[in-house]
């Protein structure tokens, strides 16, 4: 399956605007016919990649622009800002999701590591998210996954192996480094932030996050920062007011929203919520509201799609 054909097959299944579920667990074909502005939400550890169209993706200053000739590569969950800036009823965006399987990828950068004799206990710290280049091995990698679409048994024999033959391509590209390094050499990291999304309505400190990843908090902070870009202090307030967005977005009150992802002063949670939306959370509920406003909810692909 080449390039085209990978175009053609998300196409063919994602059939209507959004975001849809396939039996492959952890993907997800999307379907955009319009232009989407500047929105906030918590990119998870996976792969996105635009096989039609292109977005930009805004982190902690940073801009990233992906289209069909690069993908994006996240390795722990991070407030990016995204952006869809090629997409009409005509030619509308298309693209994928895959979310990380944490065994089978920790799995194969142990194998890969010991057969190629590396380390990357000294490199220099990589951030955690990663423009790499959509190169030959990674596209027939990805053809030979979602192959296994429109068939059941082969999806139920084989998808562990392809999944495993994706992240081996990626582990080969430029998005390599960023990965065995999170999987590898930073899983201290990954565990403070695996921590953090499960507690974040807890009151959470540096010193609990730092306990997690059993570092001093010195070393935690400064080594947290080189990976995520943001101090753990802005980081927990940005996924807070993330999960808040989509809370109030969906019909949660502000208060009822604030209570729930930590904040116990309301009057605060507006202030902080005003200064990164550049709404107040009640004008959010009302106009902008979360990327879910812009991206339909999510369509689970039935059997009889699959099967079409």
């Amino acid at each position: 399956m080449n390039k085209h054909d990978i175009v053609q097959l998300i196409d063919r299944y994602a059939v209507t605007e959004g975001v849809i579920d396939t039996p492959l667990e952890g993907l997800r074909l999307f379907r955009m016919s319009h232009l989407v502005e500047r929105v906030p939400g918590v990119y998870e550890p996976g792969i996105c990649a635009i096989v039609q169209g292109s977005k930009r993706a805004y982190l902690n200053g940073t801009t990233h622009v992906y289209d069909e000739h690069q993908y994006l590569c996240c390795t722990m969950p991070l407030p990016i800002e995204g952006e869809i800036i090629e997409a009409s009823p005509e030619k509308p965006l298309l693209g994928f999701s895959l979310n990380f399987d944490t065994h089978v990828i920790i799995e194969t950068v142990i194998e890969m590591a010991a057969m190629e004799n590396a380390s990357d206990s000294t490199a220099e710290v990589m951030p955690g998210l990663t423009v790499a280049k959509w190169d030959d091995g990674f596209t027939e990698a990805l053809g030979r996954l979602l192959e296994l679409i429109d068939d059941s048994v082969a999806l139920h024999m084989l998808s562990n192996g392809r999944m495993k033959e994706l992240i081996f391509a990626v582990l080969r590209g430029e998005a390599g480094s960023s990965v065995r390094q999170a999987y590898g050499g930073m899983q201290k990291i990954s565990r403070a932030l695996t921590f953090l999304r499960a507690n974040l309505h807890e009151a959470i400190s540096i010193d609990d996050l730092a306990q997690q990843a059993g570092m001093s908090r010195a070393v935690f902070h400064r080594k947290f920062k080189e990976v995520t870009t943001y101090s753990p202090i802005q980081f927990i307030k940005l996924h807070r007011l993330n999960d808040a967005s989509s809370l109030i977005a969906s019909g949660t009150t502000v208060g009822e929203a604030a209570h729930r992802v930590g904040y116990s002063s309301q009057s605060q949670f507006s202030r902080d919520f005003r200064r990164y939306f550049g709404q107040s959370p009640r004008q959010w509920g009302h106009t902008t509201g979360s990327i879910n406003r812009d991206i339909p909810p999510t369509k689970t692909m039935s059997r009889e799609e699959n099967t079409s």
